[in-house]
């Protein structure tokens, strides 16, 4: 199944020191390697970057963000992203990587997409040491997008509140494990310190 494809950008990056979407790894932007595990199943290989500052990312599409309507001026952050998306998209279903998960790859998206199915919402992941991460994760559109507008409206910003709203599927990691690379799989990058590991962890797969 292909589904819409969305990298949310994120804000300034202030504890790694600069924007998230400026970083590079191994010669190329960080950002790219999420942009190539999503173009393989998104609807016609097209991949959105949503973004709270206004940025251009190279080959891709670029949309800011949108808080609806209703909602506080200063509200902000992923689930605000996420809204964007959705609301940007006329597809079923959306598919949205945050751009500090370099090591998302399209075994596991795929692997996501194939949990969507009836009676479902959001398929999200669970990492290694027990924790959801929406922000690698599937929404089927038409429930979502309502949803995550009144949680934002509410001024319930976490993303739980919108998965609190919907039917969610939450995937544990011992059914991720067994794919290539799901050892980095949620590895997320916030500061200079995580920047140096990413690059090791480039180094030594070469």
């Amino acid at each position: 199944m292909k589904a819409a494809a969305y990298i949310i950008a994120g804000g300034e990056g202030k504890r790694l020191g600069r924007p998230k979407w400026t970083v590079e790894l191994g010669g190329k932007r960080m950002i790219a390697f999420i942009a190539e595990a999503l173009s393989e199943v998104a609807e016609g290989g097209e991949v959105t970057v949503v973004a709270r500052l206004p940025i251009a990312v190279e080959g891709l599409r670029v949309i800011a963000d949108s808080p609806p309507v209703g909602a506080a001026e200063t509200a902000g952050g992923p689930l605000v992203g996420l809204y964007t998306a959705l609301r940007d998209t006329e597809s079923e279903w959306l598919i949205a990587a945050a751009c500090d998960l370099p090591f998302v790859t399209a075994e596991l998206l795929s692997k996501l997409l194939s949990e969507c199915g009836d009676g479902i919402d959001a398929v999200v992941p669970v990492q290694a040491d027990a924790t959801p991460q929406p922000l690698c994760a599937v929404y089927r559109v038409a429930t979502c997008r309502p949803a995550a507008e009144e949680a934002i409206k509410d001024g319930r910003l976490s993303m739980f509140g919108l998965l609190d709203r919907v039917r969610t599927r939450f995937v544990p990691f011992a059914e991720l494990a067994p794919l290539p690379g799901s050892e980095h799989f949620f590895f997320n990058l916030n500061t200079p310190e995580d920047l140096e590991k990413a690059a090791e962890i480039i180094r030594t797969r070469r």
